[in-house]
């Protein structure tokens, strides 16, 4: 950990947990504390009204929730548009609706402590059974007081932060804040966060690294001893916040800001430099795509194509199902973008945690990760299916496309979808429309049971690429979303590497090319690895391309040969991760302290969608 330089006194310095890597000096906003008031109702017919008073405060914050959730940039994961539906659950709980109310009428108690005195009681019930040292624990018992913070404000009818929105330069501390505040604050460009509630597994944390907003949390009392308009500084990287930094103090940060930055942009210029091994070996660095915008980002920071295109979000960001002309038009915008490189089109990986509006009745609600996901969704509903189909098969021709099938665990699906896309194809040329000669098809290998199939699927397949964030979570058997089981989310797991190393094995004796995506890919280390095992084509998100390359040109193959043979005999998770960490330290020191880091480097707090913005998982120690 990087400490404040000893100038600095140690009575200004805040420590707590930092979500990001960017450094950020600002002035603090410190939004008025809401008081519970509390008052008895003189009789029936001032309850009644009451009572009217709290159901429509209450309907109001369930709509600026929905009016979030609708507001979050596009780019934002599914899981992360998740946490939503979590608060509204709450919120909409109906035994918690009839306490408050029963509180209200029977009770006489004014709409703000009876709503006080029902989420408290809610509180205690909740989790009385459960381990309240438990950092989810105590998430979630936060999360339930920001709700409860929120419905007295929709009481009160006093906003927390001006309408007319803060300054660019703003730190906003505060206790705790709800995802539906942060998505509007987001809007702003504020600087940064501060709360005393909080952690790193938190939804307000979560949400933060994906609006790419710079943050330290957990530091109590924070507020009270921060004045609106004062002097602050955010070390998200450190989890430190300086309060009142004197004169030396605003100029070490500024200039280390300004180095992250310069840095950066340097790492980005030599982005288009081939990720070529110092012994000659080269390996294909390419961008996850989410978005059509996103096409010209993938370029700029030097990708060989997109090794993975999310198709999904065209049907979770509408109320109704995209027609054949809508999907046609955005798979033909990145095919010419990336033309002559390739383009891997990943069908619908609808289900889990991705289920659209205009197909909700298509799910159960049990067990969705276990359930009709992807290929299982797309064989269920073939109409669905084949419109998707004929438009990647028309927007072929304009650049080099591949298709690729998620969730596959049967030869017999990798048949099915095969067959129906032969359908579609002789459907087209029988309507005059052209469809490009040679259209590669392959599979995501992010099941055990297509590791043990992969020679049979080998035969079938033109490609593989391993998705290893499910592998991961399908193998270790549990929800990677879940904090409860965080620990045990160990992408060095023994197993994990060694199916890993069966699939590229499998791939260099059938000729079968093996691709890597997830965030494996994305890892510093993992990724050295990855390449030291045989694999030649990552698959990450654009910001992780530069700091990648860098790293494949400043090594040599038959280390990385070495390394991956070593980190393959470690029983545990723990000792092949000891075996990574010494290989860093002795090759790459300057890198040492690159892994694992949190998501999303800002370079500044002017501009976090920049070249130099975000910066994957490296720390700003390693870039200094």
């Amino acid at each position: 950990m990087l400490l404040p330089p000893p100038f600095v006194p140690p009575e200004t310095v805040f420590r707590g947990i930092g979500i990001g890597t960017a450094v950020v000096l600002g002035e603090a906003y410190v939004p008025e504390v809401l008081k519970c008031e509390r008052r008895v109702l003189p009789d029936r017919q001032a309850a009644d009204a009451e009572a009217q008073r709290f159901i429509e405060a209450k309907a109001r914050l369930e709509a600026d929730f929905r009016t979030a959730l609708d507001d979050l940039p596009p780019e934002v994961d599914p899981a992360d548009r998740e946490i939503f539906n979590i608060y509204l659950m709450v919120l909409k709980d109906p035994g918690l609706l009839k306490r408050t109310l029963d509180y209200i009428i029977d009770g006489r108690l004014n709409a703000e402590a009876a709503a006080a005195d029902a989420f408290a009681r809610y509180r205690s019930y909740v989790f009385a059974r459960l381990d309240p040292s438990a950092p989810y624990v105590n998430n979630r018992a936060d999360e339930v007081d920001e709700i409860l913070d929120a419905l007295i404000g929709q009481l009160s009818g006093r906003e927390r932060f001006p309408k007319a929105g803060l300054p660019a330069s703003t730190v906003v501390v505060v206790r705790n804040l709800t995802p539906a505040e942060l998505t509007a604050l987001s809007r702003q460009k504020l600087a940064a966060i501060v709360t005393e509630n909080g952690s790193a597994t938190s939804h307000t944390a979560l949400l933060a690294q994906a609006l790419e907003i710079p943050a330290v949390m957990g530091i109590q009392d924070i507020v009270g001893r921060t004045r609106s308009g004062a002097r602050i500084v955010v070390d998200a990287a450190e989890g430190h916040v300086i309060l009142d930094p004197d004169r030396d103090a605003v100029g070490f940060y500024e200039i280390r800001s300004a180095s992250i930055a310069a840095r950066n942009r340097e790492i980005v210029r030599m982005a288009h430099i081939p990720a070529r091994t110092l012994d000659g070996a080269e390996v294909e660095v390419c961008g996850n795509l989410q978005l059509v915008d996103e096409i010209p980002a993938i370029m700029s920071y030097g990708g060989d194509g997109v090794g993975l295109y999310r198709t999904e979000m065209a049907y979770l960001s509408s109320r109704t199902l995209p027609g054949e002309e809508q999907l046609f038009g955005s798979y033909r915008r990145v095919a010419e973008a990336a033309n002559p490189r390739p383009v891997t089109i990943r069908t619908l990986d609808l289900g889990a945690d991705k289920i659209p509006r205009s197909l909700e009745g298509a799910f159960s609600s049990e067990n969705q990760a276990l359930g009709l996901r992807a290929i299982r969704f797309c064989l269920k509903h073939p109409d669905v299916f084949r419109t998707q189909l004929r438009a990647i098969l028309r927007a072929s021709v304009f650049g080099n496309l591949r298709i690729m099938i998620p969730m596959v665990s049967t030869l017999e699906e990798v048949d099915s979808a095969r067959s129906m896309l032969g359908e579609v194809e002789r459907e087209l040329r029988a309507e005059g429309r052209e469809v490009a000669e040679v259209i590669p098809v392959g599979i995501m290998v992010e099941v055990p049971a297509a590791v043990f199939l992969a020679r049979e699927l080998a035969a079938r397949c033109d490609f593989f690429s391993i998705g290893t964030n499910d592998l991961i979570q399908y193998s270790i058997a549990l929800d990677r979303t879940n904090p409860e089981v965080a620990e045990l989310y160990q992408p060095l797991h023994p197993s994990i590497l060694r199916m890993i190393q069966a699939v590229l094995d499998i791939g260099r004796k059938t000729g079968t090319p093996v691709s890597v995506c997830g965030g494996m890919a994305a890892d510093p280390l993992s990724s050295a690895l990855l390449v030291g095992m045989g694999a030649r084509m990552l698959s990450m998100p654009y910001f992780d391309i530069p700091r990648i390359k860098r790293l494949i040109r400043m090594s040599f193959l038959a280390d990385l040969k070495r390394l991956a043979a070593e980190a393959l005999k470690a029983s545990t998770s723990g000792e092949a991760d000891g075996v990574v960490r010494s290989w860093l330290m002795r090759k790459h020191p300057d890198l040492a302290s690159a892994w694992p880091g949190p998501r999303g480097l800002c370079a500044s707090s002017a501009s976090r969608r920049g070249p130099e913005s975000r910066c994957g998982q490296w720390r700003i120690g390693s870039l200094l």
